[in-house]
């Protein structure tokens, strides 16, 4: 979240002082980020968990119907056909995601 001084309304920048961290201006005004242990801890939790399950959310608008049927190994059931489709996630300059999705169990993955 981006703060402003009080003061002056510039931007306050972080700083890390043995092993505090502040919230410091160029006029000199500064103040004590306190950590909120149980928040961070959760937080990083939720974040672990997502990406254990490899979780990839596909809205219908991606997913186009006749979608092509490839040979492919799914990593969940190993069925060996799964439909694809290529979505332009990043910049234009970056190539497009390749999206699979079993034919058996519908689990998806996808490829960069």
């Amino acid at each position: 979240m981006v703060e402003f001084c009080p003061e002056c309304s510039n931007l306050l920048r972080k700083k890390r002082e043995n092993d505090k961290i502040f919230l410091v201006c160029k006029c000199g005004y500064q103040i004590e980020i306190q950590k909120n242990n149980d928040q961070n801890k959760d937080i990083i939790q939720k974040k672990r968990a997502v990406l254990d399950k490899k979780l990839i959310v596909v809205s219908n608008e991606d997913r186009i119907s006749g979608n092509l049927k490839v040979t492919k190994i799914c990593p969940k059931c190993e069925n060996q056909e799964a439909e694809t489709w290529q979505v332009q996630i990043r910049s234009s300059d970056e190539p497009s995601t390749i999206f699979f999705r079993c034919t058996k169990c519908k689990f998806t993955w996808r490829e960069n």
